[in-house]
């Protein structure tokens, strides 16, 4: 008997006579995962930090935010917003009142941490430090000076803030900030404002990442459920061979929570594609026990099964490992990432139908010939 064979003829032995005292390990286990998701960090992934840090490109855009304090920038969109036709409310932002709004905000948004400065198009209004007087030089200083595209619609619809900021930005936090800032200073009537640029847009995507994470795993959990209890034609069978993907999962973002590492909006739907492959783990040990169980008792089965899937499934795993290895060797970062959080999540699945699915097969057999007992008496 090989070394493989006695470890699987011990440890089915084991899940075999204390299923329970395995499925408290696996809950102390699983409560771990629990708390390392808790720590599990979402982040929005931008270009730069899709390629690796050697590329030309990126060197010299490194250098130049070096140089010159930062390349990033950010927005803030000031629009006219009229709700009743026949009123006093602002259809031209370069009207005084609301250039005059536009320069505070500019004024309390160059005082934020993360931001170098802010200049907005109520500047090109100014003679000395402030606005012109009257509407009429406002209106000739913007069409005479070139810069004006920069900061107003052609129809002067729009007029906006320009941010430049540091470097290391706390995205979140200036999304806080700014909004902030726009909800607490009065505006004129008529006139509609926003955060916009790329901290606005990723801070957006970032805030999607958990619930469409939550989303396509439901989805992915529900269609595998439908598919394994038609193979089974068992609801039980199909509900145990889905928890070597339930328990997989929680284990597989825990373990990267612990290991202080993050998801991005590129990777989060990497939950969907682990329940696609796990679920053949469980697949494998339901199927192989349903074929030792018609010959013997529930241990002798499980010692069985245990015996003729381990290493099939330990050299599916190891394979799988290989090649999400390879893909993490190419020169792109968000490849890199996928291919950790799936190596994490396939192993986890592994290890759940080795843990987790023996031991509820175990007990479900149990209860089932206890209830088929006391039918027939």
């Amino acid at each position: 008997m090989s070394l493989t064979d006695k470890f699987s003829e011990r440890y089915g032995g084991f899940i075999a006579d204390r299923p329970f005292a395995t499925l408290l390990i696996v809950l102390a286990i699983t409560l771990t995962a629990f708390y390392g998701q808790s720590m599990l960090k979402m982040e929005a992934m931008d270009t730069e930090h899709m390629l690796p840090d050697d590329i030309e490109v990126l060197k010299t855009m490194n250098y130049v935010s070096d140089e010159f304090g930062g390349s990033d920038s950010a927005l803030v969109v000031v629009e006219s917003d009229p709700a009743n036709t026949g009123t006093n409310e602002k259809r031209d932002v370069r009207d005084a009142k609301v250039l005059a709004y536009a320069d505070l905000l500019s004024k309390k948004l160059e005082l934020l941490d993360d931001v170098v400065s802010a200049s907005s198009g109520a500047d090109l209004a100014k003679e000395g430090d402030r606005l012109a007087q009257s509407q009429n030089k406002i209106n000739s200083l913007i069409s005479d000076n070139p810069q004006s595209m920069l900061y107003y619609s052609s129809d002067y619809s729009i007029v906006l803030i320009r941010m430049r900021l540091n470097d290391n930005y706390d995205q979140e936090r200036l999304s806080q900030e700014v909004t902030g800032i726009i909800s607490e200073t009065a505006k004129p009537p008529g006139i509609k404002t926003q955060a916009s640029g790329d901290f606005a847009v990723q801070t957006s995507i970032q805030n999607q990442i958990a619930p469409d994470m939550a989303k396509t795993g439901q989805y992915s959990f529900i269609g595998v459920l439908i598919i394994v209890v038609l193979v089974f034609s068992s609801v039980r069978y199909g509900l145990t061979s889905l928890l070597a993907i339930m328990f997989g999962t929680v284990w597989c973002f825990g373990l990267m929570g612990l290991l202080g590492l993050s998801v991005t909006s590129q990777t989060s739907g990497a939950a969907s594609m682990i329940m696609g492959i796990g679920i053949d783990f469980g697949i494998q040990v339901i199927s192989r026990f349903r074929i030792e169980l018609s010959e013997g008792r529930i241990k002798k089965a499980m010692i069985a099964t245990l015996k003729a899937v381990t290493m099939p499934m330990a050299t599916t795993t190891i394979a799988a490992l290989v090649g999400f290895k390879a893909m993490s060797m190419g020169q792109l970062t968000i490849l890199e990432q996928l291919a950790s959080i799936m190596s994490y999540g396939i192993l986890c699945c592994m290890l759940a139908a080795l843990t987790v699915v023996p031991a509820a097969i175990v007990i479900g057999e149990r209860y089932a010939h206890l209830f088929r007992f006391s039918i027939r008496r």
